[in-house]
């Protein structure tokens, strides 16, 4: 640990660098068995515990894995093969979970409709503070927590695209947030805004949005035009954090009205709704996004202040605070009608590096990770999130 409370990792492994996307998604998901192998095994036992139908989902995530760019789609198909789960499950759990849990949640424990989540803020270079880049903050609220194993992902250098690391579900190939070997800095909100007459197989997911600008970009201006180079028709709802060293945004992107809005101001806040534009607002996603920007009101909020947002409790803890964990009476241990909680990760742009709270960020100190340097065995395996929730 060293002076600012930040775990450093001792008895880490580095990941080795690999010449293919298959050979990396081959070796994540060995490294990330136990953790995906457990969740799918659980998720078909409540599965069939309940009847689900699959073919609907099924039907869904095939046409969404069509959206994918070809690279991503074989580092699926290589996770695929290594994995000893049942397939259709896994289809599931990869490209149709939002939608899964709508079906197994069950009784009053229930949030929102559709649940998603997430609670972001962004904070502009601190002028008094020369070299200090941009400071991102995500919380990543899930439903079905209980089934959603998170870990440390590095992905290295492969062909001509970037490396990046983050921390995201094992087993899956979309990232919501990370940093990449360039220190761009992206990370997202999602935002229940879609247009009716685009197939999922023709819409840009947002967890591919996210991989490609780290995979492809090196700044915020490059993530722009990527961006911009798709009609926003086709791309989902979301607003996304963008952060290099000296510059940084906040771009609303709204299908519906086929707008990209920006905002560049020194502290944004996004929770789930739109404020640029119209879109579905709950009163969750209101209360977070002003309690996050009074606690940022000073002039110059600094990375502590930052991290007290990640673990507030106002208005809760519980649906409506920024740390948000299960409401009593729920359908625990995996929650699959509420949103909780499950990562929070603070980024600086133009910084290779994270500092990770894996589970609720009330109740653990961070970790300090960088790319290309060694990362704890339990945060790249899975099994720090596995034995703090479970």
């Amino acid at each position: 640990m060293n002076d600012t409370g930040v775990d450093v990792p001792a008895d880490a492994t580095v990941v080795e660098e690999v010449d293919s996307f298959a050979e990396q998604a081959r070796r994540r998901a060995e490294t990330e068995r136990d953790a995906v192998e457990w969740a799918i095994d659980e998720l078909e036992r409540v599965i069939d515990e309940q009847g689900t139908d699959l073919e609907p989902l099924l039907e869904y995530a095939g046409r969404s894995r069509e959206s994918l760019p070809d690279r991503h789609l074989r580092a699926y198909r290589a996770m695929d093969e290594v994995l000893d789960v049942d397939s259709a499950v896994y289809d599931v759990y990869v490209f149709a979970y939002a939608e899964l849990c709508e079906e197994l949640a069950d009784g009053p424990g229930r949030s929102e409709k559709h649940p998603k989540g997430c609670t972001n803020a962004l904070v502009a270079p601190q002028r008094s503070d020369e070299g200090a880049g941009p400071l991102v903050l995500k919380n990543r609220d899930i439903a079905g927590r209980g089934t959603r194993p998170k870990s440390i992902i590095e992905q290295p250098p492969i062909d001509d695209y970037h490396g990046f690391l983050t921390v995201d579900t094992c087993g899956t190939i979309s990232t919501f947030k990370g940093v990449n070997d360039r220190g761009l800095v992206a990370a997202n909100t999602y935002i229940d805004s879609a247009r009716d007459d685009v197939e999922p197989e023709d819409q840009l997911r947002n967890g591919t949005v996210i991989r490609r600008i780290l995979e492809e970009c090196a700044s915020v201006g490059d993530a722009r035009e990527l961006l911009e180079s798709h009609p926003t028709r086709l791309l989902c709802g979301q607003t996304l954090f963008l952060a290099d060293a000296t510059d940084s945004a906040l771009l609303e992107v709204d299908p519906v009205t086929e707008r990209i809005t920006v905002e560049d101001g020194p502290v944004v806040v996004r929770t789930n709704h739109f404020v640029n534009s119209a879109s579905t607002r709950t009163e969750s996603s209101r209360k977070r996004r002003e309690r996050a920007l009074e606690l940022l009101e000073g002039e110059r909020p600094d990375r502590e202040e930052v991290r007290a947002v990640a673990r507030d409790h106002a208005n809760g803890p519980g649906d409506e605070s920024i740390c948000r964990h299960p409401e009593p009476e729920t359908d625990e241990p995996h929650a699959f009608g509420q949103l909780t909680t499950a990562s929070a990760t603070i980024f600086e742009g133009g910084s290779p590096m994270i500092d990770v709270w894996m589970g609720s960020p009330c109740g653990a100190r961070a970790t300090r990770c960088a790319f290309g340097e060694e990362v704890p065995n339990d945060l790249r395996t899975g099994r720090r999130w596995l034995d703090r929730l479970h």
